[in-house]
């Protein structure tokens, strides 16, 4: 497009001056001969017009006519990089040196992206032929009943933690998986976010046959996968349910074992036909985060084409303690294009896909069951913890608490607050020193720090009770340790009297006081039915929450049983509806601000998952919890 018109533009600092005396015309009588290729500076501006007109070639410089060589070339000036910076001779001369040589930055060649192979439209998708050699099934089904390793080009077996089989190549005719992706951009996705899960996902693949690609993946699953799993598994297997997810960044699905109902056989297919850039400089690596949780021992890795390491999203597998629970990830599978996983579901199948950490690609699969008779439900017992009875010893409640909350008014205004919403936020609580000093003491190494777990239930740390429990020689200390001093301050009988003023609750007990620390990767889920029966008063302190934004780590307040089936999901699971979109309260991270929320019976809480997309891996913060009962 030709630039308007300058025939009005005032002369600036940044026009270029061009000599009155242009190209070779000059008069032969002057008395300043110029020198070959030189031509004199003037305060002249030059207009050129950079449309295709045949007067284009014309410019008026003091009413003179240059020639269409010299047009050409000052043309050329123009459209480089003269506008950047102005050129400047070192000569004395009132001439300017007319010989200048300009790059041409354009000069570099475009190359064009080249989209990837489609496969006929009307082609359905077929299992490879390697994968159908009975030979093939045979040797896989020997190491499967033997549980040993087995690798070869079309299938590869681990044991460990527990049997999981990929199958590579698995599509004879790989093009057909962009049909199956441009087709997923058709679809209606939902938005399933719990405190299990976080992720996009559709519905049941039976609902959408109207897509040819996928109507050809879910009658294949029906029939020879369904049969080439059973072969090899010894299971028998009736039918199947499929849906397709996608996570993006940050999106998590956090430790589960699968069992519900009657599925027998978990299975992905890892839809990933693109080539992934390397890991930028300054990535967060999938596991951040972990370090808190699990010990040194690294994991094995599987992966393959279509995606990375640095990406995130692994299927990652538990071991389990001689009790059955989870307690350190042994293996990450990550995706890989036209691969096929998939493991039997049972007691100690535990396993989690890890958060999403690629900002371009996202993780794309169709997964599902198996299913076939189902296996008696083990049993699961849970016992609530034991209410304990508030200490009496004397506390200094004004050396800790800000003046303003020991105010009669004040408490006063917090009652009617509780009883308008059921809960409240009492913001700079502690004394900015008592603060300050709390923060220093947790950052010491002198405090114990204990692992929190099962895998399947929570992950943080929190101070070990052994220590926080204090001894009678440190009872008698006038000011003991700051961490335990906050203990103390909050199982006493004069801590409950000024929570029973501002609630108007006769709170007689507490139980599950805890300090704890959080790190990316750190998440507590709905607790078991037991735990969430009775009314109570639950109080969350934060501490050193750090400025700048943060992806999860808010407290959420839920009623699972009036949304059907919350905290029970997988990779392609009926997700619950009690999701966070209907939650009753949700408290944001806030330092020195403690919550106080009353809950009744049928409301559970839990902490979202903390992503690592926000928080460097060496970041922290603390959350104080406590409950109280009448």
């Amino acid at each position: 497009m030709s630039p308007p018109s300058k025939e009005t533009e005032e002369p600036s600092s940044s026009s270029v001056g061009v000599g009155s005396q242009v190209g070779g015309s000059s008069d032969a009588n002057s008395s300043d001969q110029r020198p070959p290729a030189k031509r004199q500076i003037s305060a002249a501006v030059i207009e050129i017009s950079d449309t295709d007109s045949d007067d284009s070639d014309v410019c008026a410089v003091n009413s003179y006519q240059a020639s269409a060589d010299e047009v050409k070339r000052i043309r050329r000036e123009y459209s480089s990089s003269s506008s950047s910076s102005d050129y400047s001779s070192d000569s004395e001369s009132p001439w300017e040196d007319d010989s200048v040589v300009i790059e041409d930055k354009l000069s570099e060649k475009v190359v064009r992206t080249q989209l990837n192979t489609r496969a006929n439209r009307m082609d359905d998708p077929k299992l490879s032929p390697a994968l159908k050699s009975q030979e093939v099934i045979d040797k896989v089904k020997k190491h499967w009943e033997e549980e040993k390793d087995h690798t070869s080009d079309e299938v590869s077996l681990t044991c460990k933690p527990f049997r999981l089989c990929r199958l590579h190549g698995l599509l004879e005719n790989p093009d057909v998986i962009n049909n199956i992706v441009d087709d997923m951009n058709t679809l209606d996705w939902s938005r399933k976010k719990m405190d299990l899960y976080e992720f996009h996902q559709t519905t049941d693949l039976a609902n959408l046959t109207w897509q040819r690609s996928i109507r050809g993946i879910y009658e294949m699953l029906k029939t020879e996968i369904m049969s080439w799993v059973s072969q090899v598994t010894g299971l028998e297997l009736t039918s199947v349910s499929a849906s397709c997810s996608l996570y993006g960044p940050g999106d998590h699905l956090l430790v589960h074992d699968d069992r519900l109902g009657d599925r027998r056989v978990a299975f992905i297919i890892y839809l990933a036909p693109w080539t992934p850039r390397g890991p930028p400089a300054h990535a967060a690596h999938n596991g951040a985060g972990h370090g808190d949780f699990h010990d040194k021992h690294e994991p094995e890795e599987v992966s393959g084409e279509g995606w990375a390491a640095h990406m995130g999203g692994a299927l990652e597998l538990f071991e389990c303690d001689a009790d059955g629970s989870p307690t350190r990830v042994a293996l990450r599978s990550f995706p890989a294009n036209n691969t096929l996983a998939f493991f039997t579901v049972g007691p100690t199948s535990f396993h989690q896909v890890g958060e999403v950490l690629s900002l371009e690609l996202p993780r794309l699969s169709i997964n599902g069951w198996f299913h076939g008779p189902a296996l008696a439900p083990a049993p699961q017992p849970q016992t609530p913890p034991r209410a304990l009875a508030p200490h009496s010893r004397p506390v200094l409640l004004n050396q800790w608490v800000e003046s303003t909350y020991m105010s009669p008014r004040v408490r006063a205004q917090v009652q009617a607050q509780m009883e308008r919403a059921s809960e409240v936020c009492l913001r700079d609580l502690l004394q900015p020193a008592r603060c300050q000093a709390l923060l220093e003491a947790l950052a010491s190494p002198e405090v114990e720090w204990e692992l929190c777990g099962p895998a399947q239930q929570r992950r943080y740390w929190r101070v070990a009770e052994s220590w926080l429990v204090e001894q009678a020689d440190v009872d008698c200390e006038p000011e003991p340790h700051p961490v335990r001093g906050l203990a103390r301050i909050l199982s006493s009988t004069a801590f409950m009297r000024l929570l029973a003023d501002c609630t108007d609750l006769p709170l007689s007990s507490y139980r599950r006081l805890e300090l704890q620390r959080w790190a990316p990767g750190n998440f507590t889920l709905l607790p078991p039915r037991e735990f969430y029966q009775q009314p109570r008063l639950e109080a969350v302190l934060y501490l050193g929450v750090p400025e700048h934004p943060l992806c999860g780590g808010q407290t959420m307040y839920v009623a699972p049983e009036e949304g059907g089936e919350a905290g029970e999901a997988s990779e392609a699971g009926e997700a619950g509806e009690a999701g966070e979109e209907g939650a009753l309260v949700t408290l944001p991270p806030r330092h020195n601000a403690l919550n106080l929320v009353y809950c009744d019976a049928g409301a559970a809480s839990f902490t979202k998952y903390l992503s690592k997309l926000t928080m460097k891996s060496d970041e922290h913060f603390y959350i104080v919890t406590c409950t109280y009962t009448e």
